[in-house]
């Protein structure tokens, strides 16, 4: 598995929506990611890399447990 979680993903381990991990890390609310702009990477839109290690310092939790949340299905949240 990556060790770059996607916004969606990122989300599912929080219990949030994608749309507030994308602002929140975009304002420097979150600092568990960065934001590499369309023009940095060549597409329309702008992407989201959250680290999994970051992620879980941040949240206070092992990183096995991020993969464990990230991995779930809509469903099950």
């Amino acid at each position: 598995m990556s060790e770059i979680l996607s916004a969606s993903e990122t989300a599912r381990v929080i219990g949030c929506a994608p749309q507030m991990v994308r602002e929140r890390i975009k304002r420097g609310i979150w600092t568990f990611g960065s934001v590499v702009t369309a023009k940095q990477s060549g597409n329309k839109q702008n992407a989201y890399e959250i680290k999994k290690r970051d992620l879980a310092d941040w949240l206070k939790i092992p990183v096995d447990e991020v993969e464990k949340r990230a991995a779930m299905q809509i469903e099950e949240v």
